[in-house]
């Protein structure tokens, strides 16, 4: 007898790890006698029409690739309100590593098989989605500086050799932070928003986040010097920001952003938004594969 369970996949055809990776998640499938689709979209917006026109068929949507390509399809998978499967094949996983689905294809295939489901929040910062952080600043930086090949190559370490390239050229802005109606004016190098509780390649968002608790947590890096960088930077890493000088944490439902100028905003590792922004979470709004353990 067939598995019930009937599914669309859509893979990243510029992903390196899920041209290699794929064969072996399908063949799970295979095995398990689910029954399935495969498309390739070579684009974020061809990603969403394909969700929204072919998904409503199947029983749930897979997503082939890594925290962008997720976050580019997770707006439609919410729309249609069909659960989601993530075969992680991109450099940092964040949410992947957040829900516990297994990098290994074979495994995280055998998870979405299972058919165990969370229900996540979603958080929107004015017409995107984001599923682990949003940030303007320093983050945004480091995405630009980014070089793709260096990033295939040298996977979470491209991330440290593009930070060290932005850190020349960055400076503090003026940021203004309303957070269920309170409000805070500081200098920051870098400001994040998380709905989830890792962002850029395994730093923690927080000491206690949570992705569906209902809440935004939010922390500002005000670091001048950099000494002051190197001592804040154990606390991002490891969500310690509440106990370090050089950081601010607040947490709550509704967050604004506003800067003297328009920044951009990365949301899940792409820029796609700018200041001023403003920021909500849907509470439960997506349901995600994951291991029952």
């Amino acid at each position: 007898m067939s598995h019930p369970l009937r599914l669309l996949v859509l893979a990243n055809p510029k992903s390196g790890r899920a041209a290699q990776g794929l064969a072996s998640a399908l063949n799970v499938f295979v095995e398990a006698d689910v029954d399935f689709q495969v498309a390739r979209p070579r684009s974020a917006e061809a990603m969403k029409e394909a969700i929204r026109t072919r998904g409503p068929d199947f029983g749930a949507i897979v997503i082939a690739g890594g925290d962008g390509t997720v976050n580019a399809a997770a707006g439609a998978v919410e729309e249609i309100g069909k659960p989601m499967g993530i075969l992680p094949f991109g450099t940092a996983n964040d949410l992947a590593h957040t829900l516990g689905v297994p990098i290994s294809p074979t495994a995280a295939a055998a998870v979405i098989v299972a058919g165990h489901s969370r229900r996540i929040d979603v958080g929107h910062v004015n017409d995107q989605v984001f599923l682990n952080a949003a940030s303007l600043g320093l983050p945004v930086m480091v995405a630009q500086s980014q070089d793709p090949e260096l990033k295939r190559r040298l996977k979470g370490f491209s991330y440290v050799i593009a930070t060290i390239r932005a850190l020349r050229t960055i400076r503090r802005f003026t940021v203004r932070i309303t957070v269920d109606g309170q409000k805070s004016e500081l200098k920051a190098l870098q400001v994040t928003v998380g709905n989830g509780e890792r962002f850029g390649g395994g730093m923690r968002v927080g000491s206690a986040p949570a992705i569906d608790d209902g809440l935004l947590d939010v922390f500002a890096l005000e670091a001048e010097t950099l000494a002051d960088l190197l001592h804040a930077a154990p606390a991002i890493r490891f969500g310690l920001q509440d106990t370090n000088p050089h950081t601010r944490t607040f947490r709550g439902r509704d967050v604004r952003v506003e800067t003297n100028r328009p920044m951009p905003i990365n949301t899940d590792g792409e820029i796609s938004t700018e200041t001023p922004a403003v920021f909500s979470v849907r509470r439960s709004a997506l349901a995600v594969f994951v291991p029952r353990s």
